[in-house]
């Protein structure tokens, strides 16, 4: 569970990275559906680890930031598309 949770961290930094880049592979339908599932995968790989390592809180921390990053997508997609 701890190489999920490290190939995790490494795949969120990635879907920063895109999310920077504005990437149009985060922005398809797969793209979209991958963010999504690798958030889920984090908060159960959280729940899975037993010990209370640095691991644990930078997996808790990411998929948390991924989720801030959903929210400020569709606030920006929100936003642009209620603009004349």
């Amino acid at each position: 569970m701890k190489q999920l949770a490290w190939f995790l961290l490494l795949f969120h930094l990635i879907i920063l990275i895109f999310w920077v880049a504005n990437s149009v592979f985060l922005f398809s339908l797969w793209g979209v559906i991958i963010w999504i599932a690798s958030i889920i995968l984090g908060f159960v790989a959280f729940k899975q680890l037993k010990e209370t390592n640095i691991v644990k809180k930078l997996i808790m921390t990411s998929s948390y930031f991924m989720v801030f990053l959903v929210i400020v997508t569709i606030a920006i997609f929100f936003t642009t598309n209620s603009m004349p």
